[in-house]
């Protein structure tokens, strides 16, 4: 299957873990912090995704997002992603989500110190995106999740330098909740030294990117067969 036939770029709305920049550039290039290769930045904006509704994952750090009318989810609009970018964060959010094509409203903050989560004010402009949807609402909370509450309090367990995955996987720095008796990695096996880490960590089998292309190039086809 030509890599050819894919889209070049992507962009891609995200609302949780993924909007904290030390995690998205773990997930797409292994570095727990902003590329200084130029070619390797993406475009971080704000935005807001309408008509769905933001919840707690239960027993986990996480959230997920499902269509709830008048409700609307603040997160980042990035642009830029190439497929193998891509293929990572399909492997990093894993079967608990679907990838699905939404509209966003792109937002300016009013004060750049306050970073891209500041207050801000919509520019009028719509962008699509992908982004993933939680496929099982009965796994989440009524509460919203709080990005704040996130970094100040569980980003230290998602991110982190190569040669400290040796010592999380030896029993290190996880914070595990129980739950029904039995311990619970919070993160779902996306936190450091977590099972969907390795695997991003190690470099993707030809077999898996074969795969992903072609799954990729069928929900295109039937995407555009939708809009004709």
């Amino acid at each position: 299957m030509a890599e050819s036939n894919l889209p070049t770029t992507y962009n891609a709305f995200f609302y949780g873990t993924l909007m904290a920049p030390e995690v998205l550039y773990r997930v797409l290039y292994n570095i727990s912090k902003t590329p200084t290769n130029p070619s390797l930045l993406k475009t971080i904006t704000p935005a807001v995704l309408p008509d769905y509704c933001r919840h707690k994952v239960r027993y986990a750090d996480y959230p997920g997002i499902v269509a709830e009318s008048g409700h609307t989810v603040r997160g980042t609009y990035v642009t830029g992603l190439t497929p193998d970018n891509v293929r990572n964060l399909d492997l990093f959010e894993g079967s608990e989500y679907v990838r699905k094509e939404v509209t966003v409203r792109l937002l300016a903050t009013k004060n750049q110190d306050e970073g891209i989560m500041g207050e801000a004010a919509e520019t009028g402009e719509e962008r699509p995106a992908q982004t993933y949807v939680f496929l099982d609402r009965t796994g989440l909370e009524s509460e919203e999740w709080d990005f704040e509450y996130f970094k100040r309090e569980k980003l230290r367990n998602w991110v982190g330098r190569s040669e400290e995955y040796a010592e999380v996987d030896a029993g290190g720095s996880y914070e595990v909740q129980e739950s029904k008796e039995e311990k619970h990695d919070p993160t779902g096996g996306r936190g450091v030294g977590g099972a969907i880490s390795q695997q991003l960590k190690d470099e993707i089998e030809a077999k898996y990117k074969e795969k992903w292309m072609a799954e990729e190039l069928s929900r295109i086809r039937e995407q555009e067969q939708r809009v004709s």
